[in-house]
């Protein structure tokens, strides 16, 4: 127990940003990479979620009072509407929570399912946020190297089956996989969910990119799977599927049992998000179908362009906006870190994967959404180049 001027121990324990030892690089470049570090899109929001559309609709009305803790309604309305239309089982208003982003609404879940001391089992690679979230609540984030086994065809029980400890009460998955694109079908969601409802878990489901399947992997929802609609979170955010990660909206969607605790977790924290943000994630729910189907055309355009040019060791994406690169035969016994300041002087910058998950040391996330195509390109090629150095070495 700390005292002044003694710290939280666990908290102590955060990682800072995985580019505070790249930044000081970027200043002495003679001109900016090409950005693919980092999880954000090239292209412009809908339409009806640009401020000046926002404005125009809140005109005749207060958008600088409080607003509703729960969110407001005809957001949650037009959530249920959407989501309703695209597969998810069972949904009405009380089932939906505003978040701030897609991160509030994981840690909310995490706060309201785990305790100091619990371990959750978080599949790797993973969004590198989860595991800070999980170490600051004071429980342990145990890393189960999960999407490539999968993609070879090993059986999620024998994957998990031996992480397992009385310990265990959550577990944390993400499709489309952040960073390497794996998107679970059908059978893998049921198998997962047998896993889980036999071994009494409750489960965080990040559904982030869910608007960003491609053919012909189908998107799905673990959430409808048998004896999951009370146990699992499903998280959902405007930031990837409409391109306003500046807007901070998120959805944290589940059974009103454990979701009215999950509300008093934000009351606490955030309390309310703006009246402004969350008019533009209305204006982007209820017309942006048009430019989800456009941003999707060109994200799984991106990801063809990168599986036949780029001549490095990854997994295909079957969804999201990344690829993760095995770097192994290119780095040696050298440190990944030093690889990626390297290709910085090569223009193009890439997100190490240590920040994945601990078994990842030799890989890079490489975002393709990030770039018009012209760009993607020429990054491609200048890795290229970079990589076939490297390997001479």
């Amino acid at each position: 127990m700390p005292r002044h001027p003694a710290l939280s121990p666990h908290t102590l324990t955060l990682k800072p940003s995985v580019f505070t030892r790249l930044l000081p690089h970027f200043r002495t470049l003679a001109e900016p990479p090409i950005g693919l570090h980092i999880g954000d899109t090239w292209i412009a929001p809908p339409e009806a979620a640009r401020i000046d559309r926002v404005a125009e609709r809140l005109k005749g009305r207060n958008p600088y009072v409080y607003s509703s803790p729960d969110g407001e309604d005809r957001l949650r309305d037009a959530f249920v509407e959407r989501w309703s239309r695209l597969g998810v089982a069972g949904l009405d208003r009380d089932r939906v929570h505003i978040s701030c982003g897609a991160t509030g609404g994981v840690f909310a879940a995490l706060q309201t399912f785990v305790e100091p001391g619990d371990e959750v089992l978080v599949l790797s690679p993973f969004w590198p946020l989860v595991r800070g979230m999980i170490v600051s609540l004071g429980a342990v984030p145990v890393e189960v190297p999960f999407y490539r086994r999968l993609r070879d065809g090993e059986s999620i029980a024998d994957i998990l089956t031996p992480h397992l400890s009385p310990r265990t009460t959550a577990l944390y998955v993400i499709s489309p996989n952040n960073p390497d694109g794996t998107v679970l079908d059908a059978a893998r969601r049921a198998e997962l969910a047998r896993f889980c409802v036999s071994n009494d878990l409750w489960v965080v489901s990040d559904e982030a990119y869910a608007d960003y399947v491609f053919e012909p992997a189908e998107r799905g929802f673990l959430a409808n799977e048998v004896g999951m609609a009370g146990r699992t979170a499903s998280v959902y955010t405007v930031s990837k599927s409409y391109a306003l990660a500046g807007i901070r909206i998120g959805f944290l969607v589940g059974d009103a049992s454990w979701l009215d605790v999950a509300r008093r977790v934000t009351t606490h924290t955030v309390y309310n998000l703006p009246m402004i943000c969350q008019e533009a994630a209305f204006g982007a729910i209820t017309e942006g179908d048009p430019w989800v189907e456009q941003a999707r055309e060109r994200y799984a355009a991106a990801a063809t362009r990168v599986s036949r040019d780029l001549d490095a060791d990854f997994l295909a994406a079957e969804g999201g906006g990344y690829v993760f690169v095995d770097l192994a035969r290119e780095i040696g016994e050298r440190d990944t870190m030093e690889v990626l300041i390297e290709l910085l002087g090569h223009g193009v910058s890439l997100s190490p994967g240590s920040a994945f998950g601990q078994d990842w040391q030799h890989h890079v996330r490489v975002c393709y959404m990030s770039v018009p195509e012209d760009r993607l390109q020429l990054a491609i090629e200048r890795l290229n180049r970079a990589f076939a150095l490297l390997r001479k070495r």
